[in-house]
């Protein structure tokens, strides 16, 4: 059996990663992050990298970075305005106090869910706001990230009027507003759901049980 450990399952081990960290350096504080740098971050780079370490993609194993081309970090950060620049050049900088001088942005795959293991755990931050900061970062772009991926983005968004409503291709009379292709991997197929039933398939579905008779 393989031994190593997915970054899919670094959520699974919180505090694995974040126990090799030094314990000479837990007294970071919110005045030590905020003078190693300026509070400038670029917002995309940092969210990206967020999404990509809440749900990989690896050869063969499409994630949340595969969908990049169909701009899936835009779409989070449309939930993300409460979410500073302050917090996110926080969020940003402090891991240089646990990685050799590295911000989040400069880690490698492995360290960056080691990052977020250290956060989730929270143990090894001894300032509270400092860690309240970091950890906020982290829940809200997890659920932003997690709610955009797997309602099915990109191929949920049909074009649509004032109203928000779908507006459907000429001549489709199936109101199908939210399908399902093979075009490309979404949320939708990682986790196995194949979504509503296709108009071919209502039809079979109707004709197998009006053949079937019934019995009170």
């Amino acid at each position: 059996m393989k031994k190593d450990v997915s970054r899919r399952d670094f959520l699974k081990t919180t505090g694995m990663g974040a126990a090799a960290i030094p314990t000479t350096l837990i007294g970071i504080s919110t005045q030590q992050v905020q003078g190693q740098a300026a509070t400038t971050v670029d917002r995309s780079a940092v969210i990206a990298a967020l999404g990509d370490t809440i749900i990989p993609s690896d050869p063969g194993d499409p994630g949340y970075r595969t969908l990049e081309p169909y701009n899936i970090t835009a779409e989070v950060m449309k939930g993300l305005t409460g979410l500073s620049d302050d917090n996110l050049a926080a969020f940003n900088n402090s891991a240089a106090s646990f990685f050799s001088g590295k911000t989040f942005l400069e880690l490698s795959e492995s360290q960056r869910a080691d990052y977020l293991n250290l956060i989730i755990d929270g143990s090894k931050i001894a300032d509270q706001q400092l860690r309240g900061q970091l950890q906020s970062v982290y829940r809200l772009t997890r659920i932003r990230v997690l709610v955009i991926y797997y309602q099915n983005y990109p191929e949920h968004r049909l074009p649509r009027d004032a109203n928000d409503v779908p507006i459907l291709p000429p001549g489709d009379t199936h109101q199908i507003t939210n399908p399902n292709t093979d075009r490309l991997v979404t949320g939708w197929d990682v986790a196995g759901f194949r979504g509503p039933l296709t108009w071919e398939e209502e039809e079979r579905r109707r004709a197998y049980y009006k053949k079937i008779d019934w019995v009170e």
